[in-house]
């Protein structure tokens, strides 16, 4: 560029953000909702450490409708339960609470289940096919992962009371509190074994990225405005070439992205704890190769969309979409396998796996290069697709 090209790039940088800064509604959009949002999400998911007396409970409902000393020895035992929180209820009041999804289980002891199961020949008529005394297990379609929790708590439960009917007699009286002959131990793999995993890491480097996209979008909407006004006829009759103009665009949208960055990461860190365990030089290269690509979807916008409000519809669908595919949301393990294969394709998986991996994996510089050069070709790519078409539009007009 010439000396005077500097100039005007220099200008129209400086109008955009003074533009930026006087728009409260883009200042909170950017800055103030990611930051809440990542807030939300880690404290939803974030749970306590493992061992610890405060951790999750799964509420149920308990409904009996069999009674004897069995079936007492056996509530007491569910309600007392640290990993359940049990109501007892009746079954109308159970059926009640699941179709209106206060609690995704009900236990329910039949009439009848203490006396089948606690006959002596329930093993051998279990070999032999014999039908078996049963407890149900009422719940939602969707809560599969609660059906199984709850099944495996009133199992143990269950044998525990079925053991303590038949072998008690042949056992001292205190092998109740004995304890278990081996221990599982948990031991997570980690470049920091000493550092526990924070839900909050992860909220906070997705909400940036998927803000960020959004950020991209709305400079994409304001450029999309001012190329339908006398905005665009004035600054096209100054002695700039079109690259010029997009290259402030571009600039401006990627330096307030780099703002973003530092505010909801700052936040992150003074409140949750949220730090960069790996490499500080990949957490910088890959913070600016997502601002550019920030950038990069704001001129795309603006090359691509025709009316303001159809190009805002599209915009927010694909984003939204390619933050779910992308793990921005939820941990991409939890997604199925097929679609952390397609998220490949996708510029916010790369984004997601690189922060992971500066941020609580530890990543070196070199383990995170892939990810930072994935995103940049993306950006890149994309902006490559937004000048040109915008040139063309400009021949057209012209």
């Amino acid at each position: 560029m010439r000396i005077g090209n500097w100039q005007i790039l220099f200008a129209l940088m400086v109008k955009d953000w003074l533009l930026f800064w006087s728009d409260r509604r883009a200042f909170l959009f950017s800055f103030l909702v990611p930051i809440i949002l990542a807030s939300a999400f880690g404290y939803i998911f974030e749970r306590p450490a493992s061992g610890s007396a405060s951790g999750p409970r799964l509420p149920v409902c308990l409904v009996v409708e069999d009674s004897g000393p069995f079936t007492e020895a056996l509530v007491r035992e569910l309600l007392a339960s640290p990993r359940l929180q049990a109501q007892p209820v009746d079954r109308a009041a159970a059926e009640s609470a699941l179709r209106h999804q206060r609690v995704p289980v009900a236990i329910v002891i039949p009439e009848g289940f203490a006396q089948t199961a606690a006959r002596l020949g329930t093993l051998q008529e279990a070999s032999k096919g014999g039908l078996l005394p049963q407890i149900v297990l009422l719940h939602d379609a969707s809560r599969h992962a609660e059906v199984e929790w709850a099944s495996g708590i009133v199992a143990e439960i269950v044998m525990k009371q079925l053991c303590a009917h038949h072998l008690s007699r042949w056992l001292p009286a205190d092998w109740q509190s004995w304890s278990m002959p081996f221990q599982v131990v948990p031991v997570p793999v980690s470049r920091h074994p000493g550092r526990r995993f924070n839900t909050y890491t992860h909220s906070f480097c997705g909400m940036t990225l998927q803000y960020l996209l959004f950020w991209g979008m709305e400079s994409g909407l304001l450029f999309l405005r001012e190329r339908r006004s006398e905005t665009w006829r004035r600054m096209r009759a100054m002695a700039a070439p079109l690259r010029t103009l997009l290259a402030a665009k571009a600039l401006t949208t990627a330096g307030v992205g780099c703002l973003q960055v530092l505010a909801t990461f700052t936040f992150g860190w003074l409140a949750f704890g949220v730090a960069i365990e790996g490499s500080l030089g990949g957490f910088v290269l890959l913070s600016l190769a997502v601002c550019l690509l920030a950038a990069a979807v704001g001129l795309l916008v603006a090359a691509w969309g025709n009316a303001e409000a159809h190009a805002r519809n599209i915009s927010i669908v694909v984003i939204l979409g390619v933050s779910m595919l992308g793990g921005l949301w939820l941990p991409a393990f939890l997604l199925p396998e097929w679609v952390r294969e397609l998220a490949l394709a996708l510029p916010t998986a790369w984004a997601m796996q690189g922060f992971s991996a500066v941020t609580w994996q530890g990543a070196s510089f070199l383990a995170v290069l892939p990810c930072i050069l994935a995103v940049l070709a993306f950006a890149l790519l994309l902006l490559a697709l937004a000048v040109g078409r915008l040139h063309v539009l400009e021949k057209r007009a012209g």
